[in-house]
């Protein structure tokens, strides 16, 4: 550790901190527009100037000392930027005299000369860094006003400021202002150090230059995050702006539970609509990054809601009471034996849910209990690695999309083959400004070994690389085991795997829905000793199977018939429909299928609004808080699983939220983080057919709003041709969850003789056979 001195206190930090972090770790504050966290800093804005001094030594190399028995100090002749200056042994630094502070007002003095006075309009209003420094350091009045006796002078402001182009869309998401932009560079060394993306950059010279890209669109799946870093309200998100301003925002920290990271969110709302999602620091789990599915698909929780129970009278669905709708489970009920009914979660469930379903299963002695999204081959099969394993290990073999499958496992592999491992954690969190981090890093793609379906993102940083057919992952996986004779990149792969010391093994969707190739990739990370990390379609998969929530002997699985009568958290695929006594459907938002088969539809809150705990892809333990959205009568499931076993004459295993919390403490342990379940018990399930659910990080209800995503068919040219498609052609496709429209797009890459349609929820990774192409509207 090194010791610093700043101001009038002692620090000790690691060899190589930035001085901005050491001030900040000693209590102390330097204002700052150039770096964020996990950015590379720059030094460009020198807001953070500092005044820095180290002890004087002697010829023998010993600090010399004053009368006071101290270092004597000598300081640098000029400021120093501090987000770019490495602590030393010894250092001073100073952030309270009038020369640091002067510097900072004439900073402040320089950023304003130019900005527009758009307060009063600015979405940022509020919430603005800028406004914060110009408050806490902008005006300084020795530096404007020298002799105590004239008149205060506020501003040296004499000539017209510049006039550009104000709101201009970036992409579907984001505006950009280049009025207000500040030229702080943040969102231009974003892209190019955290995704990966160099799409924008500085166009023009000085007071010219602005923020601009080639193309309309920013193509990447985490574009949201520069609204969050950018300092002023150049950068502003489209789904938000104009609703609300910052103080009127309700804010409620939680995780989203669209994909099985559940990075820290939080939700802001205002008289019950929610108008906002922003990426919470949690440095474990997202750091402070979040995709734009998570981002941007939030518009969908406040449109066309169930808020009341619907009844099936004289052939439709009507509104009613929640004691009309009991008497009604009741009566549809009253024929059905208890061990014929059939218990399904959505795949976002909390684990207070999932516990309550597990437990009144086993009351009414139903094997038929599920989750929607359950891979055949359980999370539970592979030791676990953990986000931040990943950084330490030597080398990743990833069978699978992580762009789409689990998004920030993207960032963190773009981490990973740069070397980076998990920064110091100092008083005040994350360091601002991670010397570590370098401009333009080399990437090590040696250490990186890519095998999917379909051209992936992460292939780029890739020292091997390939794309195989849907369903060759078990073949893969045996070559890799050495069991037979693979490509050139399989067997280049397996050296690597082979001599590396702490491997980590990243598993998509498809090997998690092939029981044979699950179970390659489990001999292949013990036989190595290795940890693994898989991408579930599911968001508390770990959770729920952890629980138990899976069929037993003889039970139908979440997309089977076979019970007689079901309580859905979801909507299934009509096959499992048809046919049921009884149906009762536990829905946010009605669904045609909902409205043709239901008995009994009972409102639901949205994962945004529910209070629990899910285990994520790690086996995290993370809190989900309610965010207050008007949501009419909706209850959780907790609630109206008690309310099924009332129906059913079993006594509930929880009535109180209370008693399922205890009951959970005892499973989940609050001090254990970590949840290390294993099982191996391997579901099989028949994978035929050429149709391939190609995994999106955008699911199919939130294909609402402003969002941009559309479905596509990809097929490779040869296969276009066979089948009479064309590009750009508008085609619906039938598949097992209903009809959905695409697109058609054609990819050189594509292995040839399949289809490739975007799974848009918990099919991806599948094989589907026997699908109908049928026209719909011709040309997009």
């Amino acid at each position: 550790m090194v010791r610093v001195k700043v101001n009038d206190r002692y620090v000790e930090v690691p060899p190589g901190t930035s001085v901005m972090d050491a001030v900040f770790h000693a209590g102390y504050d330097v204002p700052l527009f150039c770096s964020e966290r996990h950015l590379s800093p720059i030094g460009a804005c020198r807001m953070c100037l500092v005044r820095i001094g180290l002890p004087k030594r002697g010829p023998d190399g010993k600090p010399l000392l004053n009368e006071k028995g101290e270092p004597e100090i000598q300081w640098q002749p000029k400021l120093a930027a501090s987000c770019v200056t490495a602590v030393a042994e010894g250092m001073v630094v100073d952030t309270l005299s009038d020369l640091v502070r002067q510097a900072q007002a004439g900073m402040v003095e320089f950023t304003l000369l130019n900005h527009p006075l758009d307060c009063p309009t600015c979405d940022k209003g509020g919430a603005c860094e800028l406004q914060d420094r110009t408050v806490e350091y902008g005006l300084y009045e020795k530096y404007y006003q020298e002799n105590p006796l004239a008149l205060p002078v506020y501003t040296r402001f004499e000539f017209t400021r510049r006039h550009v182009d104000k709101h201009h869309p970036l992409s579907p998401y984001i505006v950009l202002d280049r009025e207000r932009c500040i030229h702080c560079k943040r969102c231009v060394r974003y892209f190019e150090e955290i995704p990966g993306d160099e799409v924008l950059d500085f166009i023009e010279r000085g007071v010219h230059t602005f923020i601009g890209t080639m193309d309309f669109g920013l193509p990447s799946g985490f574009s949201g995050n520069i609204t969050d870093i950018c300092p002023v309200g150049a950068l502003l998100d489209l789904t938000a702006r104009f609703r609300a301003r910052n103080w009127e925002m309700e804010e409620t920290p939680t995780h989203c539970a669209l994909c099985a990271v559940g990075c820290g969110i939080t939700a802001d709302t205002r008289s019950g609509e929610l108008l906002r999602i922003r990426a919470r620091e949690i440095p474990e789990v997202n750091e402070i990054w979040l995709c734009d599915a998570g981002r941007f698909g939030h518009e969908w929780a406040d449109q066309n809601r169930l808020k009341t129970p619907l009844v099936r009278r004289e052939g439709r669905l009507v509104e009613a009471s929640w004691e009309e709708a009991f008497q009604a489970i009741r009566e549809g009920l009253k024929e059905v034996p208890k061990e014929k009914v059939g218990l399904y979660l959505s795949g976002d469930a909390t684990l207070e849910e999932g516990l309550m379903a597990a437990e009144l299963a086993q009351a009414l002695g139903t094997p038929h209990l599920d989750f929607q999204g359950r891979t055949p081959a359980p999370l539970g099969l592979f030791p676990t690695a953990t986000l931040e394993e990943l950084l330490e290990a030597d080398f990743a073999l990833v069978l699978g999309d992580p762009t789409e499958e689990a998004p920030i496992l993207h960032l963190r592999l773009s981490e990973f083959v740069r070397g980076l491992k998990p920064p110091f954690r100092f008083h005040h969190g994350t360091p601002f400004a991670d010397l570590a981090i370098k401009e333009r890093m080399p990437r090590r793609k040696e250490k990186l070994a890519v095998f999917a379906p379909h051209p992936v993102e992460v292939m780029k940083w890739a020292g091997v690389a390939e794309v195989h057919a849907p369903g060759a992952e078990r073949e893969v996986l045996l070559a890799l085991l050495g069991e037979k004779e693979g490509s050139g990149a399989v067997q280049r792969a397996k050296a690597a795997w082979e001599k590396a010391e702490r491997p980590v093994l990243i598993l998509g969707a498809g090997v998690l829905q092939d029981t044979v190739a699950a179970e390659r990739a489990r001999i292949l990370a013990e036989r190595k000793g290795a940890k693994v990390l898989p991408m579930p379609p599911a968001a508390n998969a770990r959770g729920l199977e952890a629980l138990g929530v899976l069929p037993g002997e003889g039970g139908a699985g979440w997309d089977e018939a076979g019970a007689q009568a079901a309580y859905y958290g979801y909507v299934p695929p009509e096959e499992a429909l048809r046919g049921k006594r009884f149906l009762l459907f536990h829905l946010s938002h009605l669904h045609p299928l909902a409205e043709r088969y239901a008995h009994v539809v009972l409102p639901a809150p949205t994962p945004y609004e529910k209070r629990g705990h899910l285990l994520n892809l790690e086996g995290r333990l993370l809190p989900l808080s309610p965010a207050p959205i008007e949501n009419g009568e909706a209850e959780e499931a907790l609630q109206v699983l008690a309310l099924l076993a009332e129906a059913l004459s079993v006594r509930p295993p929880f009535r109180l939220r209370l008693e399922a919390e205890k009951a959970l403490k005892r499973r989940f342990p609050e001090p254990l983080k970590v949840f290390p379940h294993r099982t191996k018990t391997l579901r099989p399930k028949e994978r035929a057919g050429r149709l391939y659910f190609r995994p999106t990080m955008w699911k199919a209800h939130q294909l609402t709003g402003r969002v941009a995503f559309q479905p596509r068919l990809e097929v490779h040219p040869e296969t276009a041709r066979q089948e009479g498609l064309r590009e750009g052609m508008r085609v619906a496709v039938e598949t097992p969850f209903g009809r959905l429209e695409a697109q058609v797009a054609l990819e050189e890459a594509l292995p040839q003789g399949f289809l490739y349609l975007s799974a848009l929820g918990p099919y991806a990774g599948r094989l589907s056979p026997a699908q109908i192409l049928v026209p719909a509207g011709g040309e997009a």
